[in-house]
């Protein structure tokens, strides 16, 4: 269930973050925490489809490790970041690189402490195993239901498409925008949002929207809130948002 409060979807989970930290006694302790992009081949290996948005060099997988563990994030900025956990818990997120890190970082610690454990994103055949679940999983959980996906994924939006759900895609890309692929219409996300959503049942995000900070109004809209990828792994866990992320990997074990 969402808390119902007027504060910002960053605020909870700066909170949440930061009792977490406490919990497990590692704000004053020397963790290093790095975060470098990754390529595209490093990020998802050998993949079928070509269409994917990281093999497009548009956003980059940021991770970072703490304590052994490891946790990514969707950008579309570049650049690595070295220091203390307490450094990163004092980040003021005013832009998309610092969100991605501390994001990425919180993934990392999710891991850790056992909070999250499908912290990094999968490989090869595992966007298009992804993809095979996807109509399953909505008609299972939330019947007929009119889906309104944030971010276009285009193996998760021609599933869908291609099982007769009704679909509303928006993209911010502007080489997305206005086009037709695979059968579905990538319309402007920029416009009409509140519109898309009420005339929706549930909301299909990207996780890159908590990064781009255009968490809240899906986070606080009336509907459900689903998350894909791998960079929502340590918020939904936190604040108890749903996640769809089932080929993803253990950031143990990597």
């Amino acid at each position: 269930m969402k808390e119902q409060c007027s504060k910002s979807f960053f605020s909870r989970l700066q909170r949440e973050f930061v009792q977490l930290v406490d919990e497990f006694q590692l704000r004053q302790a020397e963790v290093k925490v790095k975060a470098s992009a990754l390529s595209p081949e490093d990020a998802i290996g050998a993949t079928k489809r070509q269409d994917y948005v990281i093999l497009k060099g548009k956003e980059r997988l940021l991770q970072a490790s703490v304590l052994g563990c490891k946790g990514q994030a969707f950008t579309g900025s570049q650049g690595d970041f070295s220091g203390t956990l307490e450094e990163v818990l004092a980040l003021p997120l005013t832009d998309d690189f610092q969100r991605a890190v501390y994001i990425a970082t919180l993934n990392a610690v999710a891991c850790y402490t056992g909070k999250a454990d499908k912290t990094i994103h999968c490989r090869n055949d595992g966007p298009e195993l992804c993809a095979q679940q996807t109509a399953a999983y909505f008609k299972e959980n939330y019947g007929h239901a009119r889906i309104l996906m944030i971010g276009y994924q285009p193996a998760l939006a021609e599933a869908l498409n291609n099982a007769g759900i009704p679909l509303i895609v928006l993209d911010l890309d502007p080489a997305n925008v206005g086009q037709t692929k695979s059968g579905v219409l990538i319309r402007n996300g920029a416009d009409s949002l509140e519109e898309y959503i009420a005339a929706s049942d549930v909301i299909f995000a990207t996780g890159s929207a908590i990064c781009n900070a255009t968490i809240d109004t899906l986070y606080n809209a009336a509907i459900p809130l689903v998350l894909f990828g791998t960079t929502g792994s340590g918020a939904t866990a936190l604040l108890g948002i749903t996640r769809f992320c089932p080929e993803s990997t253990c950031g143990r074990c990597q």
